[in-house]
């Protein structure tokens, strides 16, 4: 999973989504975006890794690949 932290920041932004994106698909990882400071997905991107972890088990390796929920 690949979380694109502080959305709200757009005229900060180092990585444009288009970008970001495409990175995850070519590395098999789902992808969104968040920002803490007005709650836009943040309960989703836990949602998402809980849900991983119900379904792959907590045994999970630095070289394994998350694939999108």
């Amino acid at each position: 999973m690949l979380v694109g932290n502080k959305s709200d920041l757009r005229h900060l932004r180092a990585v444009p989504t288009d970008e970001a994106r495409a990175f995850a698909e070519k590395n098999n990882l789902s992808f969104i975006e968040t920002s803490a400071l007005d709650s836009t997905n943040v309960e989703e991107a836990f949602k998402n890794i809980l849900t991983v972890f119900r379904f792959n088990g907590c045994n999970v390796t630095k070289s394994e690949k998350f694939k999108g929920v």
